[in-house]
């Protein structure tokens, strides 16, 4: 048996072909479980390089249709105002951005959409039928957007956690927290219809033959930043110098402990409402595979 060196095949032998191994040293499964990009498909989330003028756009085609739509869901106030409360901070960090000191880019030619705003294969955002379905993805979009702000102003904390600029800190705490409930009335957005309806015309078109089995928000990269970013502003807080204002600090976070709280609890109260059983689409999965969370 010849022996290859460094990728130098000896002399008058033949390199074999190479051999593709699945990442978890598993035999394939006919029917592959969904990924991160069935999930943005679905939802229309286009990842590209979107300049500040695509971002701007698209915040403001996204609040145009939820502040359309809102008046017609049946959230209760404090979750209407949280959704409001959501809006007008992703505005503030936007405009935020304008006024750092950049090279402003071009403006798009008059007519022109941005990437951001259609899906892969050219459709408009939004043009779904149903109103529940729309409403699913539009609210999943607004979240999205939500969590997109959270990473941001999460970069922010931790730079001034590190630099120790405490009243900052102090201030973007709160505004996490406000973030944190305008993303769980987001949720209550997304889902505000009938449990019947979901069953029936929601759940179904994240299933096949639309999508690949196992379709979950756990695919939701947003959130898996948010989570992790999270966790390490909160380790970080554990070592408070006794110097700065402790008590303020404490306050803040235990605010927005409390926001991380209602948000899975939030989640919890529409999977149990919507998916009564408790089995969701990746569980089902799992289940149909012989598969495990812990093994996958």
């Amino acid at each position: 048996m010849s022996v290859e060196r460094d990728g130098v095949v000896p002399p008058g032998t033949t390199s074999s072909a190479p051999v593709t191994l699945a990442a978890d040293s598993r035999v394939p499964s006919v029917a592959a479980g969904a990924t991160a990009a069935d999930y943005e498909r679905y939802f229309r989330i286009v990842r590209g390089a979107p300049d500040l003028v695509s971002w701007t756009r698209d915040v403001l085609r996204l609040q145009s249709a939820v502040l359309a739509d809102l008046p017609a869901t049946g959230l209760n106030a404090p979750q209407r105002a949280d959704v409001l409360n959501g809006l007008l901070l992703t505005s503030h960090v936007t405009l935020t951005a304008w006024l750092r000191p950049r090279s402003l880019p071009d403006e798009p030619p008059a007519g022109t959409t941005s990437a951001g705003a259609r899906d892969p294969a050219g459709g408009p955002v939004g043009d779904d039928g149903g109103d529940a379905l729309r409403r699913w993805k539009l609210g999943h979009q607004l979240f999205h957007l939500l969590l997109t702000v959270m990473n941001s102003v999460l970069d922010d904390t931790l730079t001034e956690v590190r630099g120790a600029r405490w009243a900052s800190v102090c201030r973007d705490l709160e505004r996490l927290r406000a973030l944190y409930d305008a993303a769980t009335a987001a949720m209550a957005y997304a889902s505000d219809f009938p449990a019947s309806v979901y069953r029936d015309d929601v759940r179904p078109t994240m299933e096949s033959p639309f999508l690949a089995p196992g379709f979950s928000g756990v695919l939701n990269r947003e959130h898996q930043v948010m989570a992790e970013r999270m966790r390490a502003l909160l380790d970080s807080l554990g070592d408070v110098p006794r110097t700065v204002p402790v008590a303020a600090i404490r306050r803040a976070e235990a605010l927005l402990r409390a926001a991380q709280r209602r948000n899975r609890g939030a989640h919890a109260v529409i999977c149990e409402r919507c998916v009564p059983d408790g089995a969701s689409l990746l569980q089902q999965h799992w289940a149909g595979a012989g598969e495990r969370p812990w093994e996958s």
